[in-house]
Parts: C-alpha cells; structure tokens; sequence
C-alpha cells in the first residue's frame, strides 16, 4: 500500500469536492428502550419503568420525516447544491413521494440497509436480506438501483463490502482511513471508496462529544481551510452527514446555512454528489491506488477477514 500517494485532480481544477450527505433514517422497534442498541441524546428509561418505550425519544427522531428532511431540501435548493441521500430501505417505503421529489431536485439516492439497526450484529445471509430489500425499494419508487453504500451507525460487518459489490452498489464509504478515494479489489469484484467523515456528522459531535452547532460549525470551517489549502497541489474531499431530525432543527439548519455560505466564497470548489466523486475517479483515476480486501492493520500486521470475527 502506498503511503504517499500521487496527487489527483477534480473537475475544473478545483481543489476541493464538498459533499453534505443526509442520512435519512427510520429506527426499529426497541427505539427509546432500556435495552436498546440506539444511541438517545436523553437519559435512558429504567428498566422497572412501567411505560416501557420513551415518546420523547420517538418522536424527537420522527421530526426528521415530519420537517427536517423538508428543510434540508429547502436549503440545499436555495443555495443551488445537489448532495446524496443514504436512507435506510424501510424510509423509503413509508415516504416514496418524498424520494421522488428528492430525486427531481437532482439528488442521488444511496442507501444504508432496511432499518436503523447494526450490521455487526447481523449473520451474512440477514445482511444480505435486508439490503435486498433495500435495493428493490429504491428501484421500484426512483426508478433505479441504488450505487452508494453507508453502513448504519458507520458501523460495517466482515461482509459487508462482499455482499453490497454482489448486489449492485458501486461505492463504499464505511473505512475512515483515507481523503481521496481507492479502489478497493474484492474476490469477484471491485468498489470505490469514499471515506465519510465520521466526527464532523452532526448527530455525532452532538450526541458523543455535546458539541455546541457553533462548536461543529468551526470545526466544518477548519476542516475545510486546512483541505482548501492543500488542494492547491493536493486536492481532497470532505463528506460528512447531516441527519433530518438534528440539522433539520432550525439552530442547526442556520449552521449548516452559514458553512455552505463560506464554501461558496472561495473559488475552485466542487459542490459533489458522492456518486460524481466515485464515477469521475473510476474514470480518471481507477488503476492509480488499488488496494485488496481486507486493507487494513491490526497491532501493525496485515489483517485478515477472519481478524473482524475475534475478539482478540
């Protein structure tokens, strides 16, 4: 693996592509339980609760669908910006007229899986199941496949990329190890991968950290300046998710507003769909970093596939 890469270039000469993704997304039953998986950005219910599901925590997510997603796609229009979409498959089921007018604004239509549950969890063939699922629902409400795949929680099984190369998608943006894409070279196919930036989601610097919007804001900003300098010579992305039911919220709507306002003042910048990025790569730059699954370390080896299946 290269530890120094040669230097890429976007369309334009731009020295930066910018992508606010919008993780759309439907929780599962045990939302706002004791006993659940999910992350609650308030106190868990006691298990001797006799009220056994938290409406606040319920309907605190369900802002997203009933405002949120409207906002984002206000703001986006507003400010002429076309991004993609991850929803889980469930979401776009419930709401095929909201993703069809996403889709007539210009934006891609990604996926996570079914619901807002964890693939680590999941034995492969579930996995595989769920995303199937997930496939034929946007195929059969946009009119076709989905190409892009975020993993729920950012949070991928050992099978994952085999199983979302088997069923179509194109590109990957689960590993966090990167700020221009790869080719990644599976045993029967191949993906793009586009690290999401996982600390600058809005939802994660708010729920883990209890960052402040203005906090994220300056971070957004420092990300940005840092990447913007080097793309003079080096040029990088910066992809991040903003999730309805938190930067929907109108005192995170304005943040997210002021960032997109200080992009657009400086030049040579490329506002990118995550689908634009992996297509142009894989037509300018595809054979220029290959990498073979798995391609990462554990303790300074090479791992192995099996290595995600240990505990130690």
């Amino acid at each position: 693996m290269k530890r120094k890469r040669e230097p890429i270039r976007w369309p334009d000469g731009a020295r930066i592509a910018i992508t606010p993704c919008v993780a759309f997304e439907t929780w599962p039953e045990d939302l706002g339980t004791p006993g659940s998986l999910q992350q609650e950005n308030r106190r868990a219910m006691p298990k001797n609760a006799v009220t056994k599901k938290s409406l606040g925590t319920i309907t605190d997510r369900e802002f997203g669908e009933r405002v949120g997603v409207f906002r984002m796609l206000d703001l986006f229009q507003r400010e002429g910006i076309q991004t993609t979409f991850f929803p889980t498959g469930i979401t776009v089921v419930n709401y095929p007229d909201v993703f069809k007018e996403i889709v007539e604004r210009g934006h891609e239509i990604g996926t996570e899986t079914w619901i807002h549950d964890y693939s680590y969890m999941k034995k492969r063939d579930i996995e595989k199941r769920d995303l199937q699922k997930t496939v034929k629902a946007v195929q059969q409400v946009v009119g076709q496949p989905p190409k892009g795949y975020l993993s729920t929680g950012v949070a991928p099984s050992a099978f994952t990329p085999e199983i979302i190369q088997s069923l179509g998608y194109t590109y990957w943006m689960d590993p966090q190890h990167e700020e221009t894409p790869y080719t990644l070279k599976l045993k029967r196919g191949e993906l793009t991968v586009l690290s999401y930036y996982t600390e600058l989601n809005d939802y994660a610097s708010f729920n883990r950290a209890g960052r402040t919007p203005r906090e994220l804001l300056q971070m957004w900003k420092d990300a940005f300046d840092w990447l913007y300098e080097e793309g003079a010579n080096d040029p990088k992305f910066m992809i991040w998710g903003n999730h309805p039911f938190v930067g929907g919220r109108p005192y995170r709507a304005t943040v997210l507003r002021e960032f997109v306002r200080y992009v657009k003042g400086h030049s040579k910048v490329w506002f990118a769909r995550t689908g634009d990025i992996a297509k142009w790569y894989r037509e300018n730059y595809r054979d220029s970093q290959v990498e073979e699954w798995p391609n990462f370390t554990i303790a300074g080896r090479r791992a192995k596939e099996s290595d995600l299946l240990k505990s130690r």
